[in-house]
């Protein structure tokens, strides 16, 4: 049980469902409520899908290419530490209006790489090699029906948490991921001595 509150709670803060809610709004707000619902279904479909195919396949593509855990370890915990930098400073992922009219947002950038980017991969890969595959699924299935359901009712949390709780929220994520990071490259460095 530790195990997989440990992995929820990492892919929880590294997915950040509250700071993706606005954007989701931004990007889909000129959709009908039914499309808005199909948009939703797609990124967390899409989503899966990445993860999916990140947690079976991420220890092997670092065999093939000769890095080891702990320099992944290292690599992606400055990765994870400048995203939360970003999340913490307010600095948003995403696109301009016009050009997300121009393609289908739910799968860039949304299920990739706002939901599935270098932090989650990174993460995934960690956890995959300290606590297994079943663990992390399930954790990683758990946060996608929370971001289904943040993405399903977005304008109703909208209205509810407001502006400032979201933005609140995403900065209290980003402190939680820089922390996390610090952790994840000290693990490495340790690994590698």
């Amino acid at each position: 049980m530790e195990q997989f509150l440990t992995s929820f709670f990492k892919l929880f803060v590294i997915m950040d469902a509250i700071g993706l809610l606005p954007i989701f709004l931004l990007l889909s707000e000129k959709l009908p409520k039914r499309q808005r619902e199909t948009a939703a279904n797609k990124t967390i479909i899409w989503a899966t899908i990445l993860i999916v195919i990140f947690t079976f396949t991420g220890l092997q593509i670092l065999n093939f290419f000769g890095i080891s855990i702990s320099s992944f370890q290292i690599a992606g915990g400055l990765i994870l530490f400048l995203l939360g930098g970003k999340i913490i400073l307010g600095l948003r992922f995403g696109v301009q209006k016009k050009q997300a009219e121009l393609y289908e947002f739910t799968v860039v950038p949304m299920a990739m790489p706002l939901i599935v980017g270098p932090g989650t991969i990174t993460t995934l890969i960690i956890l995959v090699s300290a606590y297994g595959y079943s663990t992390i699924l399930l954790s990683a299935a758990l946060n996608l029906i929370i971001l289904w359901f943040v993405f399903r009712y977005a304008h109703l949390l909208y209205k509810i948490i407001g502006h400032q709780g979201s933005e609140v929220a995403s900065r209290l994520m980003g402190i939680i991921l820089t922390a996390m990071a610090i952790e994840i490259i000290k693990n490495g460095l340790i690994l590698s001595f």
